[in-house]
């Protein structure tokens, strides 16, 4: 349930009340008062037909640019007495203005969103760096990637230019500044190495895309329904986006090209993802324009969609690919290395240097200061064999090191 306060100028209310009346409003579901300085319209809004009403009100008198009147929506905690048969009846969302409110104030770039944008960048791009997921996270809990996110996708379905712009400049910003962060970290701390939680933002497969996916919804369901205040879902996208543009400014400082493109197909993934879910929400939970923007954001509306689909079918191609590397050539190789390492290295000083595999044949090459056991290579053959449920055809590949001092 949501409460409308409408301020009006005195005598207006009447007139107020009339369009209430119109559109069948319960006379139970709102009171007037009569002031000399103006009348207030108490409302109890319970239905769908909330942003008609709001649009009706709106549409006959000016809130916005005459300060004698004003429009207040807020929603209760608790209602005493609660007229259950309504409420059960009910199908509540936020209203219109409410979710635009939300979308304009998440998406101004102020000073508070720079200084936010800018620590988040700055714990994101050492957590990537030091491989430590906990403060990856806690970068994700500060970011305010969410509310550009939401400003674009309510502006689509609103026909709302302006909001699009808004929010398009906000997360632009915000991306410039998280490369900038990543390229600084990356140039001046030494002999950094490509860490699992770079790698595995070099290599996206569609599971990524998915992933987005469901986080966008899941931020625009929980808005829709008056929810978002809990940040969870807030979380989820921001980590979905910004270790995403870190890692391509540490790609950048690192001149690695496969990183940079890699981090680079993935961003743009989880942003269609987001998009995509985002509109599909507010368009089949209700969101609609007011009365006189409906053909424009219609058109918008379809535009968008058409090309947020094609832009996801092109770019499941290139993901397509690095999925089947991933699950066919990446981690067979991984699943070889962390055999080995498990069985070695409590007795042997050794280092792989290269894992090969074409087809099932494995080659393994190690440099060891000591003499390998013919049962232990056997045994590490049959439990790779036994991870990879295939049987292959490994080759060890042993290079002696001797230790010359002088």
């Amino acid at each position: 349930m949501q409460v409308v306060h409408a301020i009006l100028k005195p005598g207006e209310g009447r007139e107020a009340e009339t369009i209430l009346e119109k559109m069948g409003t319960d006379i139970d579901d709102f009171k007037l008062i009569k002031t000399d300085t103006g009348d207030l319209l108490i409302i109890n809004l319970l239905y769908n037909n909330t942003d008609r009403l709001i649009d009706q009100l709106t549409r006959k008198f000016d809130f916005e640019d005459n300060r004698e009147r004003s429009l207040i929506i807020f929603t209760p905690d608790t209602i005493i007495p609660r007229d259950e048969e309504k409420l059960a009846q009910a199908s509540f969302h936020a209203t219109r203005e409410s979710l635009v409110t939300f979308a304009q104030e998440n998406s101004s770039i102020d000073f508070q969103y720079i200084m936010l944008v800018l620590a988040s960048a700055v714990i994101t791009s050492l957590g990537l760096i030091l491989n430590n997921v906990a403060v990856i996270v806690g970068g994700m809990v500060i970011a305010p990637v969410l509310g550009p996110i939401l400003a674009i996708t309510i502006g689509i379905v609103l026909g709302d230019l302006k909001l699009i712009r808004k929010g398009i400049s906000a997360e632009v910003i915000g991306i410039i500044i998280a490369i900038v962060i990543g390229s600084f970290f990356g140039a001046i701390l030494p002999e950094i190495e490509i860490t699992e939680a770079l790698k595995i933002r070099m290599f996206p497969t569609i599971a990524d895309l998915l992933i987005a996916t469901a986080a966008g919804a899941a931020a625009a369901y929980s808005l829709i329904r008056g929810q978002l205040k809990t940040g969870l879902v807030g979380v989820m996208v921001a980590a979905s986006l910004l270790p995403v543009m870190c890692t391509i400014g540490i790609g950048i400082a690192f001149g690695n090209n496969t990183m940079i493109l890699g981090a680079f197909i993935l961003l743009a993934g989880n942003y269609l993802g987001l998009l995509l879910s985002n509109l599909t929400v507010f368009y089949f939970e209700g969101l609609k324009p007011q009365l006189w923007y409906k053909d424009q954001a219609q058109k918008l509306i379809k535009k968008s969609l058409i090309m947020i689909v094609l832009a996801v079918f092109l770019l499941i191609i290139p993901l397509g690919i690095l999925t089947v590397y991933q699950f066919y050539v990446e981690k067979p190789v991984d699943v070889v290395k962390s055999t080995i390492r498990e069985n070695l290295v409590a007795g042997w000083d050794y280092r792989i240097q290269e894992v090969d595999i074409t087809g099932n044949l494995i080659n393994v090459y190690i440099y060891a200061a000591r003499e390998l056991d013919k049962n232990t290579l056997n045994n590490i053959k049959s439990q790779i064999e036994d991870r990879l449920s295939q049987e292959y055809n490994i080759n060890f590949k042993i290079i002696p090191v001797n230790e010359i001092n002088i």
